[in-house]
């Protein structure tokens, strides 16, 4: 499960990225993608998904074990979600909330 401390790590190797790689060729950063990126790393990307992961809210929403059915559709907190994550019938789905421009 994704958790507050998940995102803070990969908000913090997002600003390394950003500092030590944007400011070069993006054939610099391709070594660090497992698959490679289906066009070039524009220099403004990883500045715009910093933006967007600094103001998102992480709820989580409960699937059946297959992932398929929701059995409800209300969103999760974290608190709520670790007792869901103990249950051996349901899976959790990660939600990230954006802010509204």
């Amino acid at each position: 499960m994704l958790t507050k401390r998940h995102l803070a790590i990969i908000r913090a190797a997002l600003l390394f990225f950003d500092e030590e790689m944007s400011p070069h060729s993006p054939d610099v950063a391709r070594p660090y993608f497992e698959e490679p990126l289906e066009r070039e790393l524009a220099a403004d990307e990883v500045g715009q998904l910093r933006e967007l992961l600094r103001t998102v809210e992480l709820r989580y929403l409960c699937c059946n074990r297959t992932g398929v059915t929701v059995p409800s559709q209300e969103l999760l907190t974290f608190e709520l979600a670790l007792n869901v994550e103990n249950s051996l019938n349901d899976r959790l789905a990660t939600v990230l909330l954006t802010s509204r421009s």
